[in-house]
């Protein structure tokens, strides 16, 4: 049976020969058979770019999302289920265990790069279909995953490939979430009071330039809102806290919560007996 190396090759092969379709196929049996067989922290035989993964798995990791991030290849969760299925299981919140990368402290290492690239792949899918909501919470958890591991975040001096890879696609994620952010608040403050919380759409009162995660700028006429926004200072982000006693109205923070207590105790909500 082919090692993992050799179905890699392959699939580089194939999409050199614009065998887009096998090439994605071995990809994926590269990926399993690593994950399954062979030692998952080896390294490529060869050499590669400073920010391109060093270990095989990463290396097939990388260019398997590739697919999923263009979509002209319309490769999705409906036309691909099986790729989907794989890439779904290393969603950073996903409840799948990854046993033979726990093993060892790379490997761990390895599994938490997976998981945060997983998520930046399934937020811009989420994003190509304008589900922006969804979009937001993929890039939070991805970003939110990395903050556990600081070389994602911050390069030292002689990085690993891997991490300088995974820290330079962290850069995009929060790109995008702060773009998500943005448009937001630009159509909150169009609405007003009326503007709503996360996945709610709204008619804007005025045509409203949309940034897209690539920069191109169109108009649109309605908005889906990704983030809410605290019930004491208007900031709105993806995962706000909620009031303990009502679990409906979200803030910052405690400052923000403790800053609006009375006004919010006058609309009716008990605070609990701690």
């Amino acid at each position: 049976m082919s090692s993992g190396v050799a179905l890699f090759q392959r699939a580089e092969s194939l999409y050199a020969n614009n065998d887009i379709n096998g090439a994605f196929d071995y990809y994926q049996k590269s990926i399993k058979k690593i994950l399954k067989d062979e030692i998952v922290t080896a390294k490529l035989p060869a050499l590669v770019p400073p920010d391109f993964p060093q270990e095989t798995l990463g290396a097939v990791w990388r260019n398997f999302l590739g697919f999923f991030r263009d979509p002209t290849m319309n490769f999705t969760e409906q036309s691909a289920p099986e790729a989907y299925k794989l890439l779904n299981s290393f969603r950073p919140a996903s409840s799948r265990s990854h046993p033979r990368l726990e093993k060892t402290t790379r490997g761990k290492v390895l599994l938490k790069g997976m998981q945060v690239t997983a998520g930046l792949t399934l937020g811009i899918m989420a994003w190509d279909k304008k589900d922006r909501a969804t979009a937001a919470k993929r890039y939070k958890e991805a970003i939110d995953l990395a903050a556990t591991h600081p070389p994602f975040n911050v390069l030292p001096s002689n990085p690993e490939n891997f991490e300088r890879w995974v820290y330079g696609d962290l850069q995009e994620t929060k790109i995008n979430l702060g773009i998500l952010v943005e448009n937001d608040t630009v159509n909150a403050q169009l609405l007003g009071a009326n503007a709503p919380g996360r996945r709610g759409v709204a008619d804007l009162p005025l045509p409203t330039a949309r940034v897209d995660k690539t920069g191109e700028v169109t108009e649109e006429n309605s908005a889906m809102f990704a983030t809410d926004a605290c019930a004491n200072c208007g900031k709105r982000d993806v995962k706000l806290l909620r009031c303990s006693s009502c679990k409906q109205v979200p803030y910052c923070g405690v400052d923000c919560q403790r800053a609006d207590w009375k006004s919010h105790r006058a609309s009716g909500c008990v605070k609990k007996n701690n």
